[in-house]
């Protein structure tokens, strides 16, 4: 009998786990075919080592380029990613000021991923939703550093009312590339999206004295990883590759200058995403699910400031 028993609470105990681990799985498990981003946890950092963040001032003191990647970065196993692609040491050197004068749009913000909203957004209310920080980038962008911004608020994750990931990224490629044939002023191209983690993970650091959600920059380098050998994907050409690398290095360093912790590591992952309209394309991860809609929109501020002191020209 007691073995009986003991055979009985053992299966319990067994379900239940494979139940939780399905519980996380389903929880990432909306990942289109082009690729997104899911359920990515942040690495413990040994409370006996502080973290390094480095700057434009401090990079060089990493040596070597496997320590550089370990600082600034974090590659998905299934991306492909060599020396000559990433070349931080060149990538750093390079100008990317902007002239963002004028009265016609320079910046462009938009959202693939619409309806993407946080822990504590309302049923319906779009300022709750990754589109409501977009307008608050673009306000804090045009009254603060008074560069003129275009905001697309297409909803290119919803087919006939539901919401439907797969084929959004080509959804939005194809109306975004109409905006920049009639607004040729723009030279930059924001897709601000939030990422999506396990409920136990919270993307919170105090920023100017308030709980403001931990972003991250994200790169796709069209090649997969298979078994330790590229495979290129001539299907999603980009050709601004490496100018969207640049970018995103040359933006992690101000961050870590500004604010240190703010910004996650860098994100690497196979397919193209939006990163290829411009070659200064980027795409922005506000927080994630388990935020509050006013952290994230605290992380608006910082951002504006992240993206100013790289790309605004001096006068």
């Amino acid at each position: 009998m007691k073995n009986k028993l003991y055979i009985v609470f053992l299966v319990i105990i067994i379900g239940a786990l494979i139940f939780a681990s399905q519980q996380k799985y389903d929880l990432q498990s909306d990942i289109p075919e082009s690729g997104e981003m899911r359920g990515i946890e942040e690495e413990e950092t040994s409370p006996l080592i502080a973290p390094f963040y480095p700057t434009f001032k401090t990079v060089s003191q990493v040596v070597t380029w496997e320590d550089k990647l370990k600082y600034l970065y974090t590659i998905d196993k299934t991306a492909y990613v060599g020396y000559n692609l990433l070349d931080i040491d060149d990538y750093v050197k390079q100008d990317l000021s902007t002239d963002l004068t004028g009265r016609n749009p320079k910046i462009l913000i938009f959202h693939t991923h619409s309806q993407e909203d946080f822990i504590d957004s309302r049923d319906k209310v779009v300022d709750d939703t990754v589109v409501g920080l977009g307008n608050l980038l673009g306000t804090i962008l045009v009254n603060k550093y008074h560069v003129p911004v275009l905001h697309d608020v297409g909803t290119y994750d919803l087919v006939k009312g539901k919401i439907q990931r797969d084929g959004s990224y080509e959804r939005m490629t194809e109306s975004v590339s109409r905006i920049l044939g009639d607004y040729p002023s723009i030279e930059i191209t924001i897709d601000l999206h939030r990422d999506g983690v396990p409920e136990n993970v919270h993307l919170v650091k105090d920023t100017n004295g308030l709980p403001t959600a931990r972003m991250m920059f994200f790169n796709g380098v069209t090649c997969l990883n298979k078994n330790g050998r590229p495979e290129l994907m001539p299907e999603l050409p980009n050709p601004y590759l490496r100018d969207n690398l640049a970018l995103t290095l040359q933006l992690q360093l101000a961050s870590n200058e500004l604010y240190p912790g703010l910004m996650r590591q860098i994100y690497i992952k196979p397919y193209r995403y939006s990163l290829h309209l411009t070659p200064k394309s980027m795409l922005v991860e506000v927080g994630a699910n388990t935020n509050t809609v006013q952290e994230a929109k605290n992380a608006m501020e910082p951002l504006a400031e992240i993206l100013m002191s790289v790309l605004k020209a001096t006068d």
